[in-house]
């Protein structure tokens, strides 16, 4: 939800504050020195210009030549030709079919030369490269979210629409057409919830989605944009405002009665977002009231079809599906809320920290959320209560972002989820028992989507290999 808004952000921060080249010619500067220097094969190179150097004295030089940092073991008969055959040739340098080392290409990319010159002096250029490079860095991700003065995430609400009412029926609403619609995106760990809840509750029918593209570059305002309207879209007459352009777009009609003409709506444009299209007004883009308002309509439901039918079918009545059980509505809430400070959020607070206090606190939450909650799974099926509710597909859209995504960019500690061996195990059931679920994300997009859109956090913008769902369940 949150990336999503990431271009406009780094847009403002970078026109209002950066008002020279100056910036970032010191950023390529530094970037080229720190990076250059560590791999320079200037460093290594053995030096040529001694045609009495012996094949011993090569072999001795190159182990010299070993970096302790990645620990290499380079050894030197994997380095060097054999000789034994061709003494007179002792004076080549290593063989580049053998050696660890590439030949310099011709058409390598341009650089400053700073490392051959020796000027500006590194003593210099590094620490006021790493002073601008960091508050640059800083003030790009303060436009992105909000922080406080010690360097830590804050989660603001952007909630729009307030209380709102259960959801109607479909015999309360003109059949022919739909009275909702819903805007989920991939990425989005909040609409994936959304999202698995839709699929559990077998509403796929009855709520229209909308599945929106992560394209901050398109977007007007945020970072989602619409798909091309859908059959239904066109057949029922939804208004182009609801199914074209962006996100923005729909906030922006949703909200026409109180905005002055012209005028564009200034909150974040935030998915999961639930419309009711009939009427042009935003329900909620909260995900937990859109959770609770799904699960009532499916209950409610249930209820009158029960009414309508006289079958008594006892194993689909053992088969539904209540996200939130009738008389544990608070012990949820709370249990979702533990989850939520410890892991859901406190991955976002470790990949969002500005300093390092910030970064160790939340570090420390997720550190004790993993071990808390592999030791709650040892002798429970599920996260709370003895059936599946809203916490395990909260849960579900942080875990299957958690090992590619947010151990990665977010620094997020813990290693991998199949290091926790209860946890993987409860993964493995939740999909074994509802393989719906393992429709409801794309890895490789949802994860993806943090490297390609949080680029203050992967300047280099590249893209780690990420499996698909069912290869990294298959994996744990």
């Amino acid at each position: 939800m949150l990336r999503s808004q990431l271009a406009p952000a780094l847009y403002f921060a970078t026109f209002r504050h950066v008002t020279t080249m100056k910036v970032s010619l010191l950023i390529t500067l530094g970037w080229t020195v720190i990076t250059s220097r560590a791999f320079s094969p200037s460093s290594v190179t053995i030096n040529s210009a001694h045609p009495q150097t012996t094949h011993a004295s090569k072999s001795k030089f190159i182990q010299s030549q070993r970096c302790s940092g990645s620990r290499l073991s380079i050894r030197s008969s994997t380095i060097l030709h054999a000789t034994s055959d061709n003494n007179d040739n002792d004076n080549d340098v290593v063989s580049s079919s053998s050696s660890l080392y590439e030949k310099i290409p011709s058409n390598k990319p341009w650089t400053f030369g700073i490392l051959t010159s020796g000027f500006p002096p590194q003593q210099i250029l590094v620490p006021v490269v790493k002073f601008v490079t960091f508050q640059v860095w800083r003030l790009m991700m303060n436009e992105l979210v909000t922080h406080d003065e010690d360097g830590r995430f804050i989660r603001e609400s952007f909630q729009a629409g307030n209380n709102p009412l259960p959801l109607d029926l479909p015999d309360a609403v003109d059949a022919a057409a739909p009275k909702y619609k819903l805007y989920l995106g991939n990425p989005c760990p909040w609409c994936h919830r959304v999202k698995a809840a839709i699929a559990l509750l077998d509403l796929e029918d009855d709520i229209p989605v909308t599945m929106l593209i992560d394209n901050a570059e398109k977007a007007s305002k945020g970072g989602w944009i619409l798909p091309n309207p859908s059959r239904e879209d066109i057949k029922y007459a939804i208004a182009d405002e609801l199914t074209t352009g962006d996100l923005a777009g729909v906030y922006n009609y949703c909200y026409r009665e109180i905005l002055e003409e012209g005028e564009r709506y200034k909150g974040r444009c935030t998915a999961p977002l639930l419309v009711d299209v009939q009427s042009g007004t935003i329900v909620t883009n909260e995900s937990n009231e859109i959770m609770v308002l799904l699960n009532d309509y499916a209950r409610r439901k249930r209820a009158l079809e029960q009414q309508q039918s006289s079958n008594d079918d006892d194993d689909a009545a053992a088969d539904v599906v209540d996200l939130r059980p009738i008389g544990m509505d608070d012990e949820v809430d709370r249990v979702a809320k533990y989850w939520f400070d410890l892991l859901w959020n406190g991955s976002y607070r470790c990949g969002f920290s500005t300093s390092q206090i910030a970064y160790d606190e939340a570090a420390a939450d997720v550190l004790k959320g993993l071990d808390e909650m592999n030791t709650h799974l040892a002798s429970s099926s599920y996260l709370v209560g003895d059936s599946i509710t809203e916490v395990d597909l909260k849960n579900f859209a942080w875990v299957t972002r958690h090992d590619y995504a947010y151990t990665v960019i977010f620094k997020s500690p813990g290693g991998r989820i199949a290091q926790y061996p209860n946890i993987a195990s409860y993964v493995k059931r939740l999909v074994e028992k509802y393989p719906k679920l393992l429709d409801t994300v794309d890895m490789p997009d949802a994860c993806g989507s943090y490297y390609r859109q949080l680029f203050m956090l992967n300047f280099g913008r590249i893209v780690p290999y990420i499996p698909s769902v069912r290869e990294w369940v298959a994996g744990l």
